[in-house]
C-alpha cells in the first residue's frame, strides 16, 4: 500500500503566511512520543513554495526508522513489508512550477494573493514519480488531480486498484529564510475490487536550504486508523505506525 507521500511544502512571505508559535517545531521535536492525532486547519488554498524551489529536482529518499507503537498487539497491514525500505535509497524526480492562482469553485478556493506568479508543486508529475519509484512503473497506471478540488488525488494501479487521497488539514511554519516546516493530514482510501481500506496519514517535514542547488529535509509520517476500521478501538486516535525519512533534493541541470 502506498504510504510514502512526499510533502515538500512551504510558505512564501512572512506577512502573507504568518508563522505560528512553534507548534510544528514542537511536534517534530516530540517524535516519536506522539500520543494522539494532530489537529490542523482545513485547507483553503494551494500550497505556495519559496522561489528557490522552482524547477526540477532529483530526490534521494531514505527510510531510517519505522515504529509500530502498539506492537505486538497491533500492526498495520503494510508495516512488515515496508521493512525492506529501511536504509534503502529511493530516487525519484519532482518539480515545482510558477503559476497565478485563480478562484475555483466552493470546494476549493485558492485565493489570489497578487498578480505575480507563485511557485506550486506539480502534483500529478510528483505523485506519479513517487509511486513509480516505490511500486515500479509497470504497477502504476496514472495519477489524477481533481480539477475542482486539488486537495484530492487519485493514484490508479494495475488490477483495478486505486488510492484516493484527500488533504483535510494543512499548516506551515516559518523558521528562517532558509528553514521551514510543513504538515498535512491526509485521508486515504485504498480501494480494491472487493475491499476498501481507510486510514489517516499525518506528514510533517522540516526543510533546510543548503545552497541554491541543494535542499535537505527530515520527514515523519504517522498512520492512524479510521473510525471505520474494525481495529479502531484498539488505538482510537493514537498513531499505529511511524516512518522517519531523510530527503536530499539536488537540482537538475543547475
Amino acid at each position: 500500500m502506498l504510504i510514502f507521500i512526499i510533502s515538500v511544502l512551504s510558505t512564501f512571505f512572512l506577512n502573507i503566511y504568518p508563522a505560528y508559535s512553534g507548534i510544528l517545531a514542537d511536534r517534530i521535536a516530540q517524535y516519536p512520543h506522539w500520543e494522539h492525532q494532530f489537529s490542523l486547519p482545513t485547507p483553503n488554498q494551494e500550497l505556495i513554495f519559496p522561489s528557490w524551489f522552482e524547477g526540477k529536482w532529483d530526490v534521494n529518499n531514505i527510510l531510517l526508522e519505522q515504529i509500530a507503537p502498539l506492537s505486538p498487539k497491533f500492526k498495520t497491514p503494510a508495516f512488515d513489508s515496508n521493512q525492506e525500505y529501511i536504509d534503502k535509497n529511493i530516487t525519484f524526480s519532482v518539480q515545482f512550477i510558477p503559476t497565478i492562482l485563480i478562484p475555483k469553485n466552493d470546494n476549493f478556493v485558492p485565493t489570489i494573493l497578487n498578480k505575480k506568479s507563485v511557485i506550486i508543486p506539480d502534483r500529478a508529475f510528483n505523485g506519479l514519480s513517487i509511486a513509480e519509484a516505490y511500486l515500479g512503473k509497470k504497477n502504476v497506471k496514472e495519477v489524477i488531480i481533481n480539477q475542482n478540488n486539488s486537495t484530492e488525488q487519485i493514484t490508479k494501479f494495475k488490477g483495478e486498484n486505486e488510492l484516493i487521497s484527500r488533504v483535510i488539514g494543512r499548516q506551515q511554519e516559518i523558521v528562517s529564510e532558509e528553514k521551514f516546516i510543513t504538515s498535512e493530514i491526509t485521508r486515504q482510501f485504498f480501494r480494491r475490487p472487493n475491499s476498501v481500506y481507510l486510514n489517516l496519514v499525518e506528514t510533517i517535514t522540516k526543510y533546510r536550504l543548503i545552497n541554491p542547488n541543494y535542499i535537505q529535509g527530515k520527514q515523519v509520517t504517522a498512520i492512524y486508523l479510521s473510525p471505520q476500521d474494525p481495529d479502531y478501538f484498539l488505538a482510537f486516535d493514537q498513531p499505529v505506525a511511524f516512518y522517519y525519512y531523510t530527503l536530499d533534493l539536488h537540482r537538475k541541470n543547475p
